[in-house]
């Protein structure tokens, strides 16, 4: 006879699991609604039923509207918080030309070009005049000194050129937004990567300059 071999079942996973989860699906539900029928269109309703969960569920997971918008901003804007932070000294050590180029990539991979930042927007413009729009602000407000203060440390060069680099990475930074928020309407995928190109030979000019003017005075 041939022996049965009983799979091992799989683990069970634990409450705090299980709620990231049902979390994760209502955030992914409450993007794609914004996306396709914008902020104003936007309910608890509907979310819950993209997601496949109860009203309950949602309510009980974030409470109300404004707190899952907010949670919505956190979750499409966090990896921002990363970008350039988790870099190893070794990707420092790059060549400068290739870091701008990871830098701009990763930015549009992980953040810009996702369609989920374009859905936020709408909910950005949706809000105005709201006490979540003020939430967003004030979220804007805190965050940003780090988005930029990372962006310096990955391009030291440009600090050296720049007496208030943190300014460069907020040209930076608000082109890529441009670029993302354009895509509202039809665009061209390979013009949007020429514009990409076009922002980090940006980068790589600044950090230049700075080398040059380093060489020219020794």
């Amino acid at each position: 006879m041939t022996a049965i071999t009983k799979k091992n079942p799989a683990p069970r996973r634990t409450q705090s699991e299980r709620s990231h989860s049902t979390q994760q699906k209502i955030i992914q539900s409450a993007l794609h609604l914004l996306q396709t029928v914008g902020y104003q269109k936007t309910n608890l309703q509907d979310i819950a039923r993209g997601a496949n969960v109860t009203l309950g569920a949602v309510q009980h997971q974030f409470g109300n509207r404004q707190a899952l918008m907010e949670h919505v901003v956190e979750a499409v804007m966090a990896p921002l918080a990363t970008l350039g932070k988790g870099w190893s000294i070794d990707a420092l050590q790059l060549p400068l030309s290739q870091r701008a180029h990871e830098f701009v990539h990763q930015a549009w991979k992980n953040v810009y070009g996702s369609p989920s930042y374009l859905a936020a927007w709408s909910l950005f413009f949706g809000s105005q005049n709201t006490a979540l729009f003020e939430k967003i602000n004030l979220h804007r407000s805190v965050h940003d000194p780090v988005y930029f203060a990372h962006f310096v440390e990955v391009f030291p060069e440009i600090a050296a050129r720049h007496a208030q680099p943190e300014q460069f990475a907020y040209v930076i930074f608000s082109a890529l937004r441009g670029i993302a928020v354009m895509r509202i309407f039809e665009i061209d995928e390979p013009l949007t990567q020429t514009q990409l190109e076009v922002i980090t030979q940006m980068i790589i000019q600044a950090g230049q300059d700075s080398i040059h003017k380093e060489s020219a005075t020794q």
